[in-house]
């Protein structure tokens, strides 16, 4: 079903595929020189691991901006004007972008298709669309909630396992110590704001009735917009950026004591508050329902091969090598805490992580980060353009959100206007 929607975007957009391009190339002796394009942490030290260890192909990195600060943009202008590199990183959520206009091409002729069972379930699910292969799983992102377990002990409480014991931490909090909040919540963040929603089973894209429905108000996303309504119109929450100087500032001063995030999110603490080394424990994202354990992804990235690749096949070596080698988890373990898409990759990363991060020791992530990969949701499904949608959600959320139903507000709002910016597109929505 996926497959003719895709279709029928692609139909519908009119999009041409582009010409074979002028990526860069070895010079007929030496090996296969392939270009990459990234903007991620570890991108320089995963190449260099790789040219050292292969003698065939040369990996040349390009980094560019971030994918929605630019680097998105730069890689659909080199397929169109046939100046492709010969691979690219693609956050998950704009993946369906990149397919519905023809950036990315199959990888089921490089043979990359056959890793499948190497990959969880869900996480493959991201990068098949359309009934092709369009990107390998690099890295993923499942939810966990880091949490300050040394004023945790000092003030006596136990890391809540529930959204309902989360409130009640945040209350006694208040109670005890005015100046502390359990949590920011982050309005400049729209993956976060879904990866909650996705966590509470709601389901923002659809395609299964052979169009894309489009829904910010559904149950779930209701039960995850009222509760944190009221944990915002009740202090017991700041709203805020994450991680711009007042947030900093609350983690420094351990005015604010969780961060929701993934495992990717212990880098950026590290970087930000390194002075509270040793102070952090990661346990699992507080649940809806007790018995039935549920995740989300928050980040992560696939690798593609752009239309236009002057050398698909080696690129492909290269994709396998990065998604799927121990040697690729190694390369990067000290400057990179994103959680390994791949299950043998995902083995070796937890030992690996903690002896290359002294701050990341002793937090219980990894084992943290493999339960919350187990239990992922896996029917969530993105839209076709992501880095709109994700602008927009933004804006609707930035303000209002400390009126009675503003979140509720914003998302029914973010509805509406995708759904009218896709019909402009010419996409088939429905309901």
């Amino acid at each position: 079903m996926y497959q003719r929607v895709l279709a029928a975007v692609a139909a519908a957009l009119l999009l041409a595929s582009c010409g074979i391009g002028g990526g860069a190339s070895g010079n007929g002796n030496g090996p296969t020189v392939v270009t990459y394009w990234s903007w991620i942490s570890g991108s320089e030290e995963l190449v260099d691991r790789f040219n050292a260890t292969h003698d065939d192909v040369r990996v040349v990195l390009e980094r560019v901006p971030a994918g929605t600060g630019g680097g998105y943009s730069k890689m659909f202008n080199a397929v169109r004007a046939g100046r492709a590199p010969d691979v690219v990183t693609v956050e998950y959520p704009q993946l369906p972008g990149f397919v519905t206009q023809n950036v990315v091409r199959p990888l089921e002729p490089l043979g990359l298709d056959e890793l499948e069972p190497e990959f969880p379930a869900w996480a493959w699910q991201q990068t098949e669309l359309g009934g092709q292969l369009a990107a390998l799983p690099l890295n993923i992102g499942p939810t966990v909630l880091f949490y300050r377990a040394d004023l945790f002990e000092e003030y006596g409480l136990e890391p809540p396992t529930t959204w309902d014991a989360y409130r009640a931490t945040a209350e006694r909090l208040r109670a005890e110590h005015p100046d502390t909040a359990i949590t920011n919540f982050g309005s400049n963040d729209a993956a976060l704001l879904a990866a909650l929603a996705w966590q509470a089973g709601a389901e923002w894209f659809d395609t299964s009735s052979g169009n894309w429905r489009v829904g910010g108000t559904d149950e779930p996303t209701g039960r995850f917009s009222a509760y944190w309504e009221s944990m915002i119109a009740d202090g017991l929450v700041t709203v805020g950026p994450t991680f711009e100087e007042r947030h900093v500032t609350a983690l420094q001063e351990g005015t604010s004591l969780t961060l929701i995030g993934a495992p990717w999110t212990a880098a950026n603490v590290s970087r930000f508050v390194p002075e509270l080394a040793g102070a952090w424990g990661a346990v699992p994202l507080p649940q809806w329902d007790a018995g039935s354990p549920a995740a989300a992804n928050y980040g992560g990235s696939a690798l593609a091969v752009p239309e236009g690749a002057d050398h698909p096949e080696a690129a492909a070596e290269f994709i396998r090598w990065a998604a799927t080698s121990p040697e690729a988890v190694d390369a990067i373990a000290g400057v990179n805490t994103s959680y390994p898409a791949h299950l043998g990759q995902a083995e070796v990363w937890g030992p690996g992580i903690e002896a290359a991060n002294p701050y990341v020791d002793g937090m219980n992530l990894p084992e943290t980060a493999a339960a919350a990969a187990a239990t992922v949701d896996p029917g969530w499904e993105w839209g076709p353009d992501m880095t709109v949608g994700f602008a927009r959600l933004v804006d609707e959320t930035t303000t209002g959100l400390d009126r009675p139903g503003g979140l509720a507000d914003a998302l029914r709002r973010w509805q509406d206007a995708t759904r009218d910016q896709l019909r402009q597109r010419g996409f088939d929505v429905g309901g």
